[in-house]
This record gives structure tokens, sequence and C-alpha cells, in this order.
């Protein structure tokens, strides 16, 4: 199956091991949004994830994932988003966040079912991490 287009996965952080400080408040008390992490193929598809998180007295109180799409081919179609979570991170002491979205593409342009996914673990003093993104076929 032939794929037109590049595949090119553009994101915020890719030195994803280095967290990125987005105006950290001392205390841990403050709100806070990631850097958009944008996956693509060129041509085709555009996904974006952006999370915005709020924290008080260092505990996170509240996650929010913003998924934006863009169809630039008409052979695709946007399925829509199709798992988005938020669970304790594995250190204790942040929240770690995935989603993943679906785009049903048909003939030469991709296959059906493509879907751009994206790991990222905020924390409360405003810092994040993007873990891993990636294209599943």
């Amino acid at each position: 199956m032939l794929r037109a287009g590049a595949l090119t996965a553009v994101t915020a952080g890719l030195l994803a091991a280095v967290p990125f400080v987005t105006g950290a408040a001392q205390g841990g008390t403050g709100c806070w949004s990631t850097a958009p992490v944008e996956l693509a193929n060129e041509g085709v598809w555009k996904y974006s994830d952006q999370v915005s998180w709020c924290a008080q007295d260092s505990k996170i109180t509240s996650v929010e994932v913003t998924v934006t799409h863009q169809v630039l081919n008409r052979a695709c179609r946007w399925v829509g988003l199709v798992a988005a979570y938020s669970e304790p991170a594995k250190d204790g002491t942040g929240r770690t966040v995935y989603s993943r979205g679906e785009f049903a593409c048909q003939g030469t342009v991709g296959a059906d079912g493509v879907n751009p996914w994206v790991t990222l673990t905020v924390e409360p003093d405003g810092t994040y991490t993007v873990d891993r993104s990636g294209i599943r076929w």
C-alpha cells in the first residue's frame, strides 16, 4: 500500500526527556498549558494535541486535553478522538496524559484507521515532558 505525502512528526518536545518550564509557580499552585504536539502526514492530514492543567498546593486538580485536526486530502476523513485518559505518573507527583485520534483514509493516501497518538506527563510545578508520540497505521 502506498502512502502519499511525507510522514512527519513535529512535536513541542523533540527532546522528550527534557522538562519544559512554562512559568512554574512557587508551591505548585497555578494553571499551565503545553505547547501543541503536532503530528502530520504531509498533504493528507494534521493532528495537534495540547494539554492544560491546574494545581493547588502541589496537587494536580484538573487536566484537559484539546485535540485539533485538519483533513487535507479528500480521500481521508476525521473519525474522532478514540481514546483519552489521565492517570497518576509513575513517580507519583504528576499525571500522565494519553490521547489517540483516528483518520480513515482510502486508496493510495494511507490506510483505514490511521491513529496519531501522544503521551506526556504534566507536573504540579508547571513543567511537563512529551514522553512519546507517534502514528499507528
